[in-house]
């Protein structure tokens, strides 16, 4: 385990953390949405349709992405 990645991901997870708490300080209504590669599979999810729709975008490109870099 290399010590540097995980502090790079430490530092990145805090860093979404404290935006998330940031926009949720003011009066906007945050949306969120995620992806979750298991094999092949991508499972979306979101807060509303027009964030589903990019994280369908998200995952599509995750999933063509190994594909073209064994080309």
């Amino acid at each position: 385990m290399n010590p540097f990645k995980v502090f790079t991901g430490f530092v990145i997870l805090m860093l979404g953390i404290s935006l998330l708490l940031l926009s949720s300080a003011q009066k906007y209504v945050a949306e969120y949405g995620g992806v979750v590669v298991i094999g092949p599979f991508p499972i979306v999810f979101a807060s509303s349709p027009d964030i589903a729709t990019f994280m369908i975008l998200i995952a599509i490109i995750f999933v063509l992405l190994p594909l073209l870099w064994r080309w």
